[in-house]
């Protein structure tokens, strides 16, 4: 691939996704975008940047999916996974008690491996789940991510990254060589496609957000822009999980790291009036890739309490 059809590809995926590369990715580019062609059955990368410099918002979207990052597993780096299940989790869960309410939002969720993980934890967790409002979101920037992660049905190189054998024939069902998730565990997980770049058009609160491994590939001004955007739609003193070995400096503008918790930050915007989320600002190319309103009814201008001081405290003890 020639300097200048790379320099025009990672410029596109730039204005239209806000992910960074630079040189040094370039073969993993020039991977993606061969499979792309060949798939597509374009004569060429040319063929594909001229059609692309049209300004063809269907093409430009199936490029930006072509180029998503897909690396997850269930119980991902699992010691911080055992440490939210068996400490912060908890914690959570009790000082949500009186309205048995929880949400999740697993950002960059790819095939949902994360996000069911969430579940997984919650079942193990949660005594009396069926007596909860539990909903676990899930958003992609990929339609084929998402598609997969709908569907559950994972084969047994998936089910085994992550999972002991105890675990996968507890969470899911056998179908031939591969293994779908337990309807129990599905029931409370729902996915969507969603840039992140774009609007948010729910008023919903949730109680943890997990965005793991995802920013890193943002350029900054883009890491700040929805750092403040996501932190307007978590609870007073929610839980914010990053990358175990991600570097994202603007997170300290509006989160707090948790003592003792890795990857863990406490949302800052406690009593603070928030800010109307029409008001926050999309992307240049929000029109063609609005985020759904994909919350069910009594999501909306959900109203929740403040976490007393007893649970920051809790949180924040060493």
């Amino acid at each position: 691939m020639k300097k200048q059809d790379f320099e025009f590809l990672i410029n596109l995926l730039r204005q239209n996704a806000g992910w960074e590369f630079d040189e040094e990715q370039y073969f993993v580019i020039d991977k993606k975008i061969s499979n792309f062609i060949r798939e597509k059955a374009y004569p060429s990368v040319e063929d594909l940047i001229a059609e692309l410099k049209i300004g063809s918002r269907a093409l430009i979207a199936q490029v930006v999916e072509s180029m998503a990052f897909s690396d997850t597993a269930f119980c991902r780096d699992y010691d911080v996974y055992e440490q939210f299940q068996e400490v912060l989790l908890p914690r959570i869960i009790d000082s949500n008690r009186s309205g048995k309410k929880l949400r999740f939002w697993s950002l960059g969720c790819s095939t949902g491996q994360e996000t069911y993980s969430v579940a997984f934890a919650l079942r193990k967790k949660l005594v009396g789940i069926e007596n909860w409002d539990i909903n676990i979101l899930g958003t992609d920037i990929s339609s084929l991510a998402i598609a997969k992660a709908q569907k559950g049905l994972y084969n047994n190189f998936e089910v085994q990254m992550g999972l002991s054998a105890r675990s996968i024939l507890e969470f899911f069902i056998s179908e031939g060589e591969q293994w779908r998730i337990n309807p129990d565990i599905s029931k409370f997980v729902e996915f969507r496609r969603y840039n992140m770049l774009d609007r948010l058009t729910t008023n919903a609160l949730y109680d943890v957000i997990i965005c793991r491994n995802v920013l890193r590939y943002f350029a900054p001004e883009y890491q700040e822009q929805i750092l403040a955007r996501i932190s307007q739609v978590q609870t007073p003193n929610g839980i914010l999980y990053l990358g175990k070995n991600e570097h994202v400096p603007a997170v300290e503008k509006f989160y707090e790291k948790v003592n003792g918790f890795n990857c863990a930050y406490m949302c800052r915007n406690v009593g603070l009036e928030r800010p109307r989320l029409q008001d926050i600002s999309a992307s240049p190319n929000s029109e063609s890739l609005a985020m759904p309103s994909f919350v069910r009814p009594n999501m909306l201008t959900e109203k929740r309490p403040f976490a007393s001081e007893a649970f920051k405290k809790e949180v924040f003890k060493k």
